[in-house]
């Protein structure tokens, strides 16, 4: 039985008494130590984003804010040019927007066709598809599109590539041409207590050339604009950083930001040609409770080329309201990663006017400008310090609360907050065959990660440490001669070589061993799953006390030396020597 969010807030106050009860303020004015801050911060957000047994009203809540900016998007209007300088920084931002789209003075994507090349199946569930691996997508499905041309550059692309043709051809016998859908199915996953996340799921054709424009857009985001969607995160939390020491740059962030680009400001902003493009990839509606709902916005959460789209359009603001109103000069004067921005100080207040001008809402609660506290892509920092809370979202099972105790060791690290009691109560509460410690560099849900001074080691003839960890079992297909036997059912699924090929070359299909033998028995496909099996296995580790070179906790690299205090002073009392590799 899992432990309730009352039980572990209890135990996060008997370990933080000095907080009190008082309402937490994110740039508290009475000269807060960074200790106490991280104190309250904790205590503020620990079961914040608990997730509730009955989502309903979560679920309703985030219905009601996707209707909401459904409708604004459905209201907006060019912005009105009430002064000059209104229409000096609007033609900025769209000269850079037909600067970006236009390389050498010639469009980014010439044709649809050309999207081909770039084109993926994203990891994701799709709209009518049986699966979410590229072989269940694509040639154990009845494809589906929002128009029969997608179709139609798909089937003309895919004669030219002889197994992919005959691949296309063997489906297309089972299930025939594509279901022409009119948009999007919406689905609901869990965010915070209080309301869920909306996600639309996109017809599989759509998606499919959605993920070959962003792959486009995410190219010509690292020529134009230096950003590198892989690596913006660390520059955004460096930056973050520095802010929270000088003030010198102030983080903002965007309600609903994903659901706020209206097809009026796409239509107003962006190159003809493109804006035309994402029509024909877009959804233009999207099915909730059986009801299909127009959309008035460009896209949603779950397509594509949403976030690339949304990083070129903020990045286009943000360097237009910096280099009209900044001062010279200047280095690094703006960053962007989604809706995650980060703007020099002194421009913060035009940028938040022209960014509602143009139908987005600030999220005060998560924009700062002002004191010692900065956040963004995940990293909080408090006069240069990384602060970030722990956010527990459920311990229904034994390995919820090992990663619940690992996350907490980790956050004593980096604040010097001892955690005693909590993690005494997570650790009483599991049976001894999930103590099991291991190494730092293993899954946080493998074990507790321990030094090897709280270990009473076992080594391998190498003189390596040996342990036990837990390991998930991925949900696979499996692929024998003539039949294809798909997890947790008795129907096979159709049996199509070439595209197990496709498959192959894509690298989704993986060979297995025989346990009894050393011949291959069956290749499988491992699929995404969410479910909680798990199997005790042996390892080895040859560097036990030791965190990987890069591996970052809130945006900072933790010494070895941090890290093992902190555990110690989380678990000494608790498990002495006693713990078993």
């Amino acid at each position: 039985m899992g432990l309730s969010p009352d039980v572990l807030y209890r135990a996060i106050c008997s370990d933080l008494p000095e907080v009190g009860d008082v309402v937490f303020d994110y740039n508290p004015t009475d000269g807060s130590n960074r200790e106490h801050f991280a104190s309250a911060y904790l205590k503020y957000s620990i079961i914040r984003k608990w997730i509730p047994s009955d989502t309903t009203a979560a679920d309703r809540c985030a219905l009601d804010t996707f209707t909401a900016s459904n409708k604004r998007c459905m209201d907006w209007r060019i912005p009105s040019e009430k002064w000059e300088i209104d229409r000096i920084v609007y033609g900025e931002i769209r000269r850079q927007l037909d600067d970006f789209f236009h390389p050498g003075g010639t469009p980014l994507v010439s044709s649809l066709y050309e999207l081909n090349e770039l084109a993926r199946p994203g990891p994701g569930a799709a709209y009518g598809a049986v699966g979410t691996s590229y072989y269940t997508k694509f040639f154990c499905s009845s494809l589906t599109s929002t128009s029969e041309y997608l179709y139609e550059m798909y089937r003309h692309y895919a004669a030219r590539i002889p197994t992919l043709s005959d691949a296309e051809c063997q489906r297309y016998e089972s299930y025939g041409r594509p279901s022409i859908v009119s948009g999007s199915r919406c689905s609901f996953v869990p965010k915070t207590a209080s309301t869920s996340r909306m996600i639309c799921v996109e017809p599989l054709l759509n998606s499919y050339y959605q993920l070959g424009l962003c792959a486009s857009l995410e190219a010509r985001l690292r020529q134009f604009f230096g950003i590198d969607l892989s690596i913006q995160p660390s520059v955004n939390h460096s930056l973050a950083k520095a802010g929270s020491i000088d003030g010198s740059y102030a983080t903002i962030d965007l309600s609903a930001a994903s659901d706020s680009i209206s097809l009026g400001l796409c239509e107003w902003l962006l190159p003809s040609w493109l804006f035309e493009l994402l029509l024909q990839l877009r959804s233009r509606t999207t099915l909730i409770d059986g009801k299909e709902v127009p959309l008035f916005m460009i896209s949603t959460m779950g397509n594509g080329f949403t976030f690339p789209l949304q990083t070129i359009i903020f990045s286009a603001v943000l360097k237009a309201v910096s280099s009209i109103f900044g001062k010279i000069g200047e280095s690094k004067a703006w960053s962007c990663f989604g809706d995650d921005l980060i703007c020099r100080t002194n421009v913060y207040d035009r940028v938040v006017y022209y960014l509602g001008e143009l139908g987005f809402r600030i999220n005060a609660d998560k924009s700062y400008s002002q004191g010692p506290f900065r956040e963004s892509c995940g990293a909080d920092w408090f006069c240069g310090q990384p602060v970030r809370p722990v956010f527990i979202r459920k311990l229904d099972s034994p390995h919820d609360v090992v990663v619940a105790i690992n996350q907490l060791n980790e956050w004593t690290a980096y604040t010097g907050v001892s955690l005693t009691n909590t993690i005494s109560c997570l650790y009483n509460h599991l049976e001894p065959r999930f103590r099991n410690p291991v190494p730092y560099d293993t899954n946080m849900d493998s074990g507790i990660r321990v030094p090897s001074a709280l270990c009473d080691m076992k080594y391998d003839a190498n003189g390596s440490p040996r342990y036990r960890s837990w390991t998930r079992q991925p949900s696979k297909l499996l692929i024998y001669e003539g039949k294809i036997r798909l997890p947790g059912r008795k129907k096979d699924l159709p049996y199509n070589p070439s595209g197990l090929y496709c498959s192959f070359l894509w690298g989704e299909l993986t060979p297995k061993r025989s346990q009894s033998t050393s011949n291959w028995d069956a290749d499988f496909i491992a699929v995404r799953h969410d479910s909680g099996k798990y199997r005790l296995k042996p390892r080895c580790s040859p560097s036990w006390d030791y965190i990987p070179t890069g591996r970052l906790v809130n945006g900072t690299r933790l010494s070895w030396q941090q890290w093992e205090t902190a555990v110690m002073f989380n678990m000494l009392d608790l498990c002495g020597l006693t713990l078993r590799a």
